[in-house]
Formats: structure tokens, sequence, C-alpha cells
């Protein structure tokens, strides 16, 4: 009787610039040349509702105000591809949303996209919208339609100490 071996083609991880998601993404290499899978970087920025001149008063501002950030995102990303491609993962592809980070990427991005793990750190930059409405791993968990895989130790297996950084600031 052959025992059937489970496989990740699409791994999705959630990146953006803390320590946690550093470590998420090194461990995701590794998964990603495992299952010679392409591996997929997302980054969001965070678009909520603002008060617009719009019908009902509310509705999103213009996307526009956050070039900037998007931009710096993109840069970021790329330098995490080049490591990624440096790593051996054959393929490779990045993005950066804009919208409710948590519903991006736990339903959205992988819905869109046929992912099957997501890896993320198991917490990240924003510490006020964890204490206020829970966090994007938790969510993520919750509502993803694939497996998902937090990541709380390093390549040792160790906790992971928040002053470590798997790659220097980019």
């Amino acid at each position: 009787m052959e025992v059937s071996k489970m496989s990740y083609q699409k791994i999705l991880v959630g990146i953006d610039g803390s320590k946690q998601s550093d470590m998420a993404f090194t461990k995701a290499i590794d998964v990603a040349k495992t299952n010679d899978a392409k591996l997929y970087l997302l980054s969001i920025i965070n678009g909520e509702r603002y008060p617009t001149t719009g019908p009902g008063g509310y509705g999103f501002v213009s996307h526009s105000i956050y070039d900037s950030a998007v931009e710096t995102m993109q840069k970021k990303l790329a330098a995490y591809k080049k490591k990624a491609a440096a790593a051996g993962v054959k393929e490779i592809e990045t993005a950066v949303e804009i919208g409710n980070a948590k519903v991006e990427l736990a339903e959205h991005y992988p819905q869109k996209n046929g992912i099957d793990l997501i890896i993320i750190g198991a917490t990240g930059l924003n510490v006020v919208g964890r204490l206020l409405v829970g966090s994007t791993a938790a969510y993520t968990i919750r509502e993803a339609p694939c497996d998902v895989t937090v990541v709380k130790t390093n390549l040792e297996n160790q906790k992971l100490d928040i002053k470590e950084s798997t790659y220097p600031e980019m």
C-alpha cells in the first residue's frame, strides 16, 4: 500500500517587514524548495475606509495616497525575491495589495491564486490592530481556504527572539 505524500504547489508568505515575517519567509523558502513549489510573496498596505465626499460620506480614499508605501514594499519584495531565487526557489511571484490585511491575506489573494499553503509569522507589526480586532494569524487560521503554518521559531526551532532578524534591513 502506497502512502500518499502531502505536496504543496502554491505557497503564500505574508511579508510585513517584521522579524516574524522574515522568519516565515526563511521557512517558506525551505518548504517551497522541498515541494518544488511556486512561492508567492505578498505585502498588504492597510487601506481602510475613511470619510470622503462620496455618497453617504464614506468610501475608499484614492489609492494614490498609498503610492509611496506601495513603491517601498515593491522594492523590499524584489529583494526578498532575489534571496529566494538565490536559495534555489524556481518560481516566485510578488504582489503588493491595498485593503484589509487580514481579508486579503486569508481570503482574497489565496482564492484568486489557488494557494494551498499560507505561511505567516505569529505576530506582526500592528500591535494596536491586534489588540483591537485580534491577530492576523488567528484570522488567517480561521478563514483561509487552505492549510496555514504559523511560524513561532527560528531555523533551530528555538522560540523566535524578536531581536533576531534573518536578513538585514532592506
